[in-house]
């Protein structure tokens, strides 16, 4: 007489996991999801008016994680015009700087973009199609008047030409480590 080896069948090991399987796939079916409410954690601050918006503009301490009074620091983000028309950045301002030195790209074909660089190195101005390049611009906060550091929001106000003006209460980007 031969004994067969005690242990799980494989029919009922594979109807288990079938099961299983199923049981957990029916967890994120319907409507309203766990994860429904989740938002980017990607740096930057929005902004709109009329057709233009500012997407995921924030300021770059540098390798200090804070700017501090009388240096300067860059802005990073995108400018979106989603209008018929072209419109063109004539201004940005804050509290926490003197001046904000622009240069580049300052004018937003209609239903185009310009890139915000930050300190990335290397030029900024329009679109090269022929190198496969988007318009971009570098925005300088100049004499920064106190400490700007990780955590509060700095109101930055952007004014286009046609589209009017904007305020984005932009953070500082966490390059660097928290600034106490």
């Amino acid at each position: 007489m031969s004994r067969r080896p005690r242990g799980p069948r494989p029919g009922i090991v594979a109807a288990t996991l079938l099961t299983a399987a199923l049981a957990l796939a029916g967890c994120s079916a319907g409507a309203v999801t766990q994860t429904d409410t989740i938002v980017s954690q990607a740096d930057g601050a929005r902004g709109q008016v009329g057709p233009v918006s500012m997407e995921d503009v924030s300021i770059e301490p540098g390798p200090a994680g804070a700017v501090p009074p009388g240096a300067e620091a860059t802005i990073r983000g995108s400018i979106i015009n989603d209008g018929p028309t072209t419109d063109r950045l004539v201004a940005v301002s804050t509290p926490y700087a003197q001046n904000v030195r622009p240069e580049g790209a300052l004018v937003i074909p209609a239903n185009n973009a310009v890139r915000l660089v930050g300190d990335e190195p290397g030029p900024v101005g329009p679109a090269d199609a022929a190198l496969g390049l988007g318009a971009t611009a570098r925005l300088t906060l100049t004499g920064v008047t106190q400490q700007l550091r990780q955590g509060p929001t700095y109101p930055v106000t952007f004014t286009f030409e046609r589209a009017g003006t904007v305020t984005v209460p932009v953070i500082v980007s966490g390059l660097g480590p928290p600034a106490g």
